[in-house]
């Protein structure tokens, strides 16, 4: 009983200060008020509902970062380096800032990348395994522990992306990585896509 009366007390406080501004700010303020009052909500994600959120939300962010990456390196202006890099990409920094999400993109170099998960090298250098056997390729979702989910998509070779980013690569691997934390996944998503999701 304390603790609804704490977060009930939490959201009146939040819109107390909010309508004790004038008119104009208490409009601004509006979309970032209900995104604090939308986190308050008590939300139960089982770990089957958090992947398929993961898997769902994957495909949306790397398909719009793909097209997003894409556009600025058909520029003859563009800095391809910085490009690759996702730097100067509004679109996905926006994308990330959305979902709560870090994007990244890797290459065959990656396999050995320590600041990557023992488990993340091992899915990256099936990548490589299959890119190098002309084998075919698969959207991936790993757990780390109970907290991480790590969605991967491989881009397909004949792509801008593989050829400008890793075309000193003979297998020209590039592969989206997008480092989902539960905590995100909880508060950022709607009662009616978990009502979808319990219906399955």
């Amino acid at each position: 009983m304390k603790k609804q009366f704490q977060v009930v007390f939490r959201v009146l406080f939040i819109f107390g200060v909010s309508a004790s501004c004038n008119p104009d700010d208490r409009i601004q303020q509006t979309p970032a008020l209900a995104e604090q009052i939308r986190g308050l909500k008590v939300k139960r994600v089982t770990p089957n509902q958090a992947v398929m959120i993961a898997d769902d939300w994957g495909k949306r962010i790397t398909k719009q970062a793909q097209q997003e990456l894409t556009r600025a390196l058909g520029s003859k202006s563009a800095d391809v380096l910085a490009l690759c890099q996702l730097k100067n990409l509004p679109k996905i920094d926006s994308l990330a800032d959305l979902y709560g999400v870090k994007i990244s993109l890797l290459g065959a170099k990656d396999v050995k990348n320590a600041a990557l998960n023992p488990k993340e090298r091992e899915v990256l250098d099936a990548y490589l395994y299959n890119a190098e056997n002309k084998l075919p390729q698969i959207a991936n979702i790993q757990k780390l522990g109970d907290s991480v989910l790590i969605y991967n998509t491989p881009v397909a070779t004949n792509e801008l992306i593989c050829t400008r980013c890793f075309g000193q690569d003979p297998t020209k691997l590039a592969v989206w990585r997008v480092k989902f934390l539960k905590h995100n996944i909880v508060q950022k998503v709607d009662e009616k896509s978990l009502l979808k999701l319990k219906k399955k």
